[in-house]
């Protein structure tokens, strides 16, 4: 390695090394002042939060990596032309180029790493941290409860409150509990004004006393007769008692994990659940197409046969088909209009249920695979980014030719705000399938591209970006049109003869 190479790569490794870190110390400041509420007050040993703690400093390496390439490539090279190194390089014939040579081999090994981690050790850190912060978030439910929200933590039951006040946050007001432990939607919930918490001696139940409350529940009764009246119950109590078990919380072991989401899979992984989602996604649509067949097909087609001679035909029937009403319910007696037109609307309404519930179960499926698509889109476009972002920091810092920790953090953090946001924004286009996964998975590092080639271009031909005066030549040549045309109209209308 050449002492030039040596010097820009010891230069370059220091702020790098220190803004990665601080940016990862930062985020995960973000995360837990987010979670705090999940994680504080539990009676989880230490170092079951020092795990998670890890395991979420993992997950934030994509976001702090480019930012961290970012600012220090324009420390780097600011410095050095601050000092005036980089016009002492190319003094002596060594150009902008092989001055980034160096960085520009580490940032293409730097992202071939960044995709190796981002397939091989996020997916595990995705799960071990969702995993560790759900089980230490139900370690006490009571405590998970929060006004205004509905709490979904305990199996069957979604329980919400307006207020939580007393010394130990206990007592509550406007109380609602639905109850879903017959899996029959909403049929069942209590209303009170007011409640109180509590767990018993051993933990194993947590019992919410009601006061002043309602019971209401609709009965679905067997009998299709009897489902027409829609039986209602409602009950009035002045206190009430409910229990729920507990021991699906008890501390066990809090690294157990449940199923895997997309976030949590590689490359080979993604591919397969993708094929495997496809196929049940085709599935759906030809059972889908089979059933509205089976509905509409009431009569198959017939081939009409071939015959030379004239048929005979009945022309008595003819006269009674004659005699028939162009509106079909006229045919039928009166007294059966009713019944036909309800029997026609019940088909009507339980054929657009069945298409509204296909359709939905078909959107559905369509945005799992396309979340599944976008995140292995993501393991590449971030990767990709940092050498973009590289090319957009590096000429920068020659530019403007400031060092430190001033001029290089403004200007890095607004480039960084502005590609996250877009990024962000273009991701989300993707989720709701307005985009394709690839247009919104890479159209922020297309744009910041060109970009990053025009700065370097720029740059290495010493050309002026940032003079101000050099911009507004234009406009100062159209002011001085207007300032001489009214020059020159002033000067006729003094040299005009007066009157």
């Amino acid at each position: 390695m050449k002492i030039i190479d040596r010097f820009v790569l010891k230069s370059f490794f220091r702020p790098f090394i220190i803004t990665f870190f601080v940016m990862i110390l930062f985020l995960l400041m973000q995360f837990v002042w987010k979670y705090i509420d999940d994680l504080v007050g539990r009676g989880v040993e230490w170092y079951y939060i020092a795990e998670l703690l890890f395991y979420t400093s993992a997950t934030l390496v994509p976001m702090a990596l480019p930012l961290a390439v970012l600012l220090s490539s324009i420390m780097v090279l600011g410095t050095l032309g601050e000092n005036n190194e980089l016009a002492a390089m190319k003094s002596s014939g060594l150009g902008l180029a092989r001055v980034m040579r160096p960085l520009f081999v580490f940032m293409i090994c730097l992202s071939v790493g960044a995709f190796l981690f981002a397939n091989y050790v996020i997916p595990i850190a995705n799960l071990r941290s969702e995993t560790l912060r759900r089980n230490i978030a139900n370690q006490k439910p009571a405590l998970s409860i929060r006004p205004g929200v509905f709490y979904k933590g305990i199996e069957g039951f979604s329980i919400k409150v307006g207020e939580k006040y007393g010394e130990n946050q206990n007592l509550l007001s406007d109380v609602i509990i639905y109850d879903h432990t017959q899996k029959r939607g909403n049929t069942k919930v209590i209303v009170a004004d007011s409640g109180k918490m509590q767990v018993t001696s051993n933990e194993q139940f947590l019992e919410i006393f009601l006061y002043d409350g309602h019971s209401y529940e609709d009965h679905n009764p067997s009998k299709a007769k009897d489902r027409d009246n829609k039986p209602f119950v409602k009950s009035n109590f002045q206190e009430s008692l409910i229990r729920f078990n507990l021991v699906d919380f008890q501390a066990g072991d809090l690294r157990k994990s449940g199923r895997k989401e997309f976030d949590m899979l590689n490359v080979r992984q993604l591919d397969e659940a993708v094929d495997s989602l496809n196929v049940l996604l085709g599935d759906l649509q030809n059972d889908f197409e089979k059933q509205m067949i089976d509905k509409y097909a009431y009569n198959d087609l017939k081939d009409i046969p071939e015959t030379e001679h004239i048929l005979e035909v009945d022309t008595s029937k003819v006269a009674i088909i004659s005699k028939l009403s162009d509106t079909l319910i006229n045919n039928f007696e009166a007294d059966m209009h009713s019944r036909i037109l309800q029997n026609s609307m019940r088909i009507a309404r339980s054929n657009k249920a069945y298409y509204s519930n296909a359709t939905a179960q078909y959107d559905w499926r369509k945005l799992i695979i396309t979340r599944h698509v976008l995140e292995w889109q993501k393991k590449f476009s971030v990767s990709f980014a940092i050498i973009v972002l590289f090319f957009v920091g590096a000429p920068l810092g020659a530019i403007i030719r400031k060092g430190g920790m001033g001029m290089p953090v403004v200007v890095s953090v607004f480039i960084f705000i502005v590609y996250h946001v877009t990024s962000f924004s273009f991701e989300k286009l993707g989720r709701f399938m307005y985009w394709t996964p690839f247009q919104a998975m890479w159209t922020a590092n297309f744009i910041l591209l060109p970009i990053g080639i025009w700065l370097t271009y720029k740059s290495a031909t010493d050309s002026v970006i940032f003079n101000i005066e050099l911009y507004m030549k234009p406009f100062q040549k159209i002011s001085n049109i207007f300032a001489k045309r009214k020059s020159t109209e002033a000067t006729r209308e003094n040299s005009a003869p007066q009157q």
